[in-house]
């Protein structure tokens, strides 16, 4: 249990990771546009399409890092106050709307994405850049989202269970 949990985690650490990068590649191709637009007065018909693509595919993707960090939102006004057992019963409680999301995300993304590429979809803009990449990234971003919280669940288990926390 503790090699699948640390393998889970080390998958969520190094996504984050590599999904960062892409984040420089959003920043190039914004600064080409700027430059391009007001140093040249040569706008591109395609940077603002492929930020937005490269910004998707980082959100979509960075959701198991977030988690794996304990980066999303939660109401932690009421929820830092209660014990640690509490606080493992609440995400227990909670998860089955966590994994009901994750799974839709993945059934219908994944339907989704799979007729975009069947299609090799375009997106419908004078660039036409092809769309079904970023398409993809919803179902990938879902089962990785959805394993770092079966990671975490396995944790409040255990941390419900013996009142400490998990240790791995």
């Amino acid at each position: 249990m503790k090699t699948l949990l640390k393998a889970i985690d080390t998958i969520s650490e190094w996504s984050g990771k590599l999904v960062a990068l892409i984040f420089y590649a959003m920043v190039g191709v914004l600064v080409w546009e700027v430059v391009m637009r007001y140093a040249f007065n040569a706008p591109t018909i395609w940077a603002h399409g492929v930020s937005l693509r490269i910004f998707a595919a980082y959100s979509i993707l960075a959701g198991a890092y977030v988690l794996l960090h304990k980066g999303h939102i939660a109401m932690d006004l009421v929820y830092s106050r209660f014990p640690l057992r509490t606080k493992a019963i609440v995400d227990l409680v909670t998860a089955p709307l966590f994994f009901a999301f994750c799974g839709v995300l993945l059934w219908y993304g994944s339907s989704f994405a799979w007729t975009s590429l069947s299609m090799l979809e375009p997106c419908y803009t004078p660039f036409r850049a092809p769309i079904y990449p970023v398409k993809l990234m919803v179902p990938v971003g879902a089962f990785l989202i959805l394993l770092q919280g079966l990671a975490k669940y396995s944790r409040d288990f255990i941390t419900a269970i013996s009142g400490r926390q998990c240790e791995y």
